[in-house]
């Protein structure tokens, strides 16, 4: 009888974990320790424990960082679509998250935008983060508006996991370029202090760039979503992108790699080139 019990109540326990399950997953569990040093806001001292507390929350991570992996050898693979797959798989946990945190953000500023055009009350709370964005995403702006408003929505915006995995290919030989390997610089970007990275062993005299050296493969994604999303060499992505969305079309990676002419100076032949490994590379991308 007691066993039966057990049973009866182990059952309906798990008929309720499964019905409440996907409501549980609506509101992401925010990572508070998530942020790096250039990403936290430096202009909520004023602010109670409380606001400070929920301004980070609003800025935080929707995930926890995917465990360090070290780089894999990817000149092991004899068979081109294992060695494709495992590069993918290898960088994509991090993609993922940087877009979740891009979408996050930008469903909060949209509800805020929403508010101001209704004249509603803009909390200091929602203001702060509202800031902190401002500062984060490389905008001096005084006060804000419509226009300063559209200009960040332009900016916080998710990258196609497509557009990112065929160009960190592109640049890093599928991960077996020196960069790659010695940097976890998996796009090429330069940095332009002594010392920041690794120079490049055909670097024209007089040049002092280096080719920037990252900890992890997380610090290279995140600098590149960064450079991307703030930089103005990169402004006819995010034009492309906001014109995507006002028409109500999917923002896709072939779409965007228009934008890239300023990445490489091969201009034209370079978006040509990402553009047409994303199509090659369609179905593993979407695995």
């Amino acid at each position: 009888m007691l066993l039966k019990k057990i049973i009866i109540t182990a059952f309906w326990f798990v008929v309720v974990l499964a019905f409440i399950s996907p409501f549980t997953e609506l509101e992401p569990v925010q990572q508070l320790d998530s942020l790096e040093d250039w990403q936290k806001p430096s202009r909520i001292t004023a602010l109670n424990d409380a606001d400070k507390k929920k301004v980070l929350q609003r800025l935080a991570y929707t995930s926890a960082a995917p465990p360090f992996v070290a780089l894999p050898d990817f000149n092991q693979y004899s068979d081109t679509t294992a060695k494709k797959r495992a590069f993918f798989n290898y960088l994509r946990p991090y993609v993922k998250r940087e877009n979740a945190r891009l979408r996050s953000l930008r469903r909060q500023l949209i509800e805020i935008q929403q508010k101001k055009e209704k004249r509603m009350r803009i909390s200091l709370e929602e203001y702060a983060f509202l800031y902190s964005l401002y500062d984060e995403f490389r905008m001096e702006v005084a006060e804000t508006d419509q226009s300063m408003l559209q200009e960040l929505l332009k900016r916080v915006d998710i990258v196609p996991d497509t557009l990112v995995l065929m160009q960190a290919a592109n640049e890093s030989a599928w991960g077996t370029s020196r960069f790659a390997v010695e940097g976890y610089n998996f796009f090429g970007q330069w940095c332009f202090r002594e010392g920041c990275g690794l120079v490049p062993q055909e670097r024209v005299e007089g040049s002092y760039h280096e080719v920037a050296k990252f900890a992890n493969p997380a610090a290279s994604i995140k600098s590149y979503f960064y450079n991307l999303n703030t930089f103005h060499t990169y402004e006819s992505l995010r034009v492309i992108r906001a014109r995507l969305r006002a028409e109500g079309k999917p923002v896709s990676g072939v779409a965007l790699a228009a934008g890239l002419g300023s990445y490489s100076e091969r201009g034209e032949d370079y978006i040509a080139e990402i553009s047409g490994m994303i199509r090659f590379n369609r179905k593993l991308l979407e695995e």
